[in-house]
């Protein structure tokens, strides 16, 4: 009795997978580079970027400011952000709620969101006035003041540096604001004042009783902060962005794509040598060769990153930086890892089966790699590139993983929320995969 088409593709795949770990196991060299280039790379660039992204924020960011309140503070703040210079400043006004700015910031659709309240700046004026009437009837508050807030919010992917920096911006904008309308109120009741003060008290006698009895002004011991620029979370984020928390798995991903050079490298070799295309000649699926073949390479790359989390885990921490912190989804890591994986391998194996020669393959590989890490923004986070370089990220795979894994450690998010990078990683894999097994035809 003949065995099934499936158990001679699982007999062949199983054995190509077989033949790939006996390989990488006699490659002691090769090894050592898959491993040992990544874990240098994390400790190095780690150490290096630690202090430089907590302290970094010199760049043009996406903000969105709701304005309900329609009214001066509003149009003040508008003024003096633009004035700066450093904000992409998107205006709405009703059209948008506070819950839907809130999401958009969330999702990175900005990096921060300012967010005006309606009647803010009716209820400022009515504070500020009723505070400078008692300073200058040098009389206690009757009642405290009302607190005006203008709520601000990040994206929990930007790195703390910038935030301090918008955080310190909007802080002294609001305090300008503030300071504006009470020189305005003074301006405008202080005369009364005075008028009030010399009719019922001095009199006739006016200089005489000025001497005695100076003109007094009562300011608060304490200042009352009528404004307030209030930060709150976008979204519940359990994880403070650390340089930690983007290197971690941004040179993770690049060590899963290395895996293209020995990949198509290996196939090159066997394809010089003949045993490709005996490989071949071997009765059953094609499929069998390639996805064995894959699946070694898959393996390794896992056990690659589950060594580049211990090394977040354990070893960092020990060389004085943050710790990884994960947010509670650690199958949702090895997900996204395996999905970039299958990337990798696919487009290893369209590269060995494509490629000419292994100088070929390594020179397009590498630069290819090089590429898609700078687009992707495993060097540089997409946030701080110019807008160009941003519009040109969307296309890079090293992009799709790091934005699952950011959307996972920094914005709370769930293996639901990453659905669309896990499906470009899986198109990006079956797309390879399809014009590697077309081009076999022509290998025979």
């Amino acid at each position: 009795m003949r065995p099934s088409p499936f158990i001679n593709f699982f007999n062949q795949l199983l054995a190509v997978f077989v033949k790939e770990l006996h390989l990488l196991r006699r490659d002691r060299g090769g090894l050592a580079v898959l491993f040992i280039m990544p874990v240098a790379l994390v400790l190095i660039v780690c150490l290096v970027q630690d202090n430089i992204l907590k302290v970094s924020g010199a760049t043009t960011i996406k903000m969105v400011l709701v304005d309900h309140d329609q009214g001066s503070i509003g149009q003040a703040i508008i003024e003096q952000l633009n004035e700066t210079g450093s904000f992409e400043l998107s205006v709405f006004d009703e059209k948008m709620s506070f819950e839907q700015v809130k999401q958009s910031v969330s999702t990175g659709v900005w990096q921060a969101g300012v967010y005006l309240s309606a009647g803010m700046s009716e209820q400022l004026k009515r504070a500020v006035d009723e505070q400078v009437k008692a300073s200058l009837r040098a009389e206690p508050l009757a009642a405290p003041l009302t607190t005006v807030s203008a709520q601000y919010f990040f994206d929990p992917a930007v790195q703390g540096g910038l935030q301090a920096g918008i955080r310190g911006v909007l802080t002294q904008l609001v305090s300008q604001e503030t300071l504006k309308l009470k020189m305005a109120s003074f301006q405008t009741l202080l005369p009364k004042q005075i008028e009030r003060y010399v009719s019922t008290e001095l009199g006739p006698m006016f200089g005489q009783v000025l001497a005695q009895k100076p003109f007094a002004i009562q300011f608060p011991e304490q200042e009352s902060h009528l404004l307030q620029a209030v930060q709150i979370n976008a979204k519940a984020v359990v994880i403070t962005p650390t340089s930690i928390q983007h290197n971690i798995p941004a040179w993770s991903l690049f060590g899963i794509f290395f895996i293209i050079l020995p990949l198509s490298g290996v196939i090159l070799q066997e394809r010089s040598q003949g045993v490709f295309t005996r490989l071949l000649l071997i009765p059953g699926q094609h499929f069998g060769v390639l996805l064995g073949r894959l699946f070694a390479y898959l393996a390794l790359n896992m056990v690659q990153f589950s060594l580049m989390l211990m090394i977040g885990f354990y070893i960092l921490p020990l060389l004085g930086t943050d710790t990884l912190q994960l947010n509670g989804q650690g199958l949702s890591y090895f997900i996204v890892a395996f999905c970039s994986g299958l990337a990798a391998c696919g487009f290893g194996l369209l590269l060995g089966i494509v490629a000419r020669s292994p100088q070929q393959a390594i020179m397009t590989a590498a630069v290819a790699i090089v590429i898609s890490a700078a687009l992707g923004g495993i060097m540089v986070p997409v946030y701080m590139m110019p807008t160009l370089m941003q519009s040109l990220s969307v296309v890079s795979p090293l992009g799709w993983g790091l934005e699952a894994f950011q959307i996972l450690l920094l914005r709370g998010g769930t293996l639901h929320d990453i659905v669309p990078q896990l499906l470009s990683l899986l198109i990006c894999f079956f797309l390879c995969v399809f014009i590697s097994w077309r081009k076999l035809r022509h290998l025979k």
